[in-house]
């Protein structure tokens, strides 16, 4: 859910490779209204089953978490991702903290009723939940960008916090 802008000033991502961007994550407010009362819609529907921010670390974060949470994986195809302005580069797709954007997992007998809910905000379908636990991300050209074990992602997220 929410458009996606290449806005990654300030971003980890832009951190570790040693930039830091001048298009900071802009709030626009018209929209994060529709989207959070469209998203609180479905979410008392029942028709939500998991839902994560988009925040730190973009699209590219939040499935890693929400597939390593859920023990299960996870392709992602950016091709879908609703875009804000044009942009090319997946690593902006996949990494971009612009604000007000979720992701959600819908199971497939709430799919058309999601949809119907989501009418009034940009929204579209980005991949699938699968058994196999490796998070697959798919460029916007076909092309794997990104393929890795989600149990070695939860070890890389995790390490940091152990005493």
């Amino acid at each position: 859910m929410g458009e996606t802008f290449p806005e990654l000033g300030g971003s980890h991502y832009f951190d570790i490779h040693g930039a830091t961007g001048s298009r900071v994550p802009k709030v626009r407010p018209e929209k994060a209204v529709d989207i959070m009362n469209a998203l609180s819609s479905a979410t008392e529907k029942g028709l939500v089953a998991a839902c994560h921010d988009c925040s730190e670390g973009g699209i590219g974060v939040a499935a890693a978490e929400m597939a390593f949470a859920g023990g299960l994986g996870m392709t992602v195809h950016l091709d879908a991702v609703p875009l804000g302005e044009t942009c090319d580069r997946d690593d902006y797709i996949l990494f971009s903290e612009s604000n007000s954007r979720f992701l959600v997992e819908v199971t497939p007998e709430n799919k058309a009723a999601f949809e119907e809910a989501m009418k009034v905000v940009a929204c579209a379908e980005l991949g699938q939940v699968t058994a196999e636990l490796e998070l697959m991300v798919k460029g916007r050209r076909g092309a794997v960008v990104l393929r890795a074990d989600t149990d070695k992602l939860k070890e890389a997220w995790q390490k940091p916090l152990r005493w």
